[in-house]
């Protein structure tokens, strides 16, 4: 018996069409009204982009506050306001580059990383009240979905 070989990979190219036209679309906006949903139902007690800039600052490590607004996909002006803030609460802090005296760049105090893990505690009671109605196939499907979305962010947030 002679086996077919398997196809070779397909390169993805960044305007290749989506297999299903609508589901670039759909997982966005489906993305951005669950994370407005968790947050809501969480009751952290601050909007989501006080705790997503934290989160971002943790993972990524000291920023400049324009890697943080391009990160953000918000304007320098708005990331200032929201730094300025979050410094305020004691959240994060500026610090002298050491390559580049007229920069500063942003990092995460202690604080900020206790509030971030209250933060992440609380959406998990919030969205964890969501999730456990739902059949062990769908709770398994969402748990490969949440990886492939978090290998796909890992790969092409820089």
């Amino acid at each position: 018996m002679t086996r077919t070989p398997a196809p070779a990979p397909r390169e993805e190219s960044a305007t290749a069409p989506s297999p299903r036209p609508e589901l670039p679309q759909t997982l966005a906006l489906v993305c951005s009204q669950f994370a407005r949903l968790a947050a809501r139902r969480s009751e952290v007690g601050v909007g989501t982009v006080s705790w997503r800039v934290v989160a971002t600052i943790q993972r990524h490590g000291p920023l400049r506050l324009s890697e943080l607004a391009d990160r953000e996909r918000v304007s320098r002006p708005t990331a200032t306001t929201v730094i300025k803030r979050l410094e305020q609460e004691g959240l994060v802090r500026r610090d002298a580059d050491p390559q580049d005296s007229r920069s500063s760049l942003i990092s995460i105090t202690d604080q900020g990383a206790e509030q971030l893990a209250q933060w992440r505690g609380q959406l998990a009671v919030g969205v964890g009240g969501l999730l456990a109605p739902l059949p062990e196939e769908d709770l398994a499907a969402l748990d490969r979905a949440a990886r492939i979305l978090a290998d796909l962010v890992e790969t092409h947030d820089r």
